[in-house]
């Protein structure tokens, strides 16, 4: 049996680094960060981590509400999308994972984008 991303990239404790480092470099984002005006970044940031380490392999299941239902208020486009996956990658090398698990990442976060990006969002 082959290790799971989650495990190559060095567990919980480092996608949880992950996870903050890229929220961090979100946050800062000018584009993005109008999304999560009066969010609970906390909160965001643990189900970021559960699904994120789900996504990836780890022993965790997310337990948070539908990404289409979460996402389905906002006017998120497929710029907007790729702006935050490229702040993942970003914060993926910060911490060590090569070349080859961030497009392995991209991968499996690319399988959620129509969940998360509106249908009625054409230009981003």
């Amino acid at each position: 049996m082959s290790e799971s991303l989650f495990d190559a990239l060095g567990g919980a404790e480092v996608v949880a680094k992950i996870v903050d480092s890229m929220y961090d470099l979100v946050l800062r984002d000018p584009s993005l960060s109008p999304f999560f005006t009066g969010v609970d970044v906390t909160h965001l940031r643990k189900m970021q981590y559960e699904f994120l380490a789900s996504a990836l392999g780890g022993p965790i299941s997310y337990s948070g509400a539908e990404l289409q239902a979460i996402h389905s208020k906002h006017s998120i486009g497929p710029t907007h999308f790729a702006t935050f996956v490229g702040h993942m990658a970003t914060a993926m090398k910060q911490h060590g994972a090569t070349e080859g698990q961030v497009d392995e990442m991209l991968g499996q976060i690319a399988m959620f984008r129509d969940r998360i990006v509106g249908s009625s969002n054409v230009d981003g």
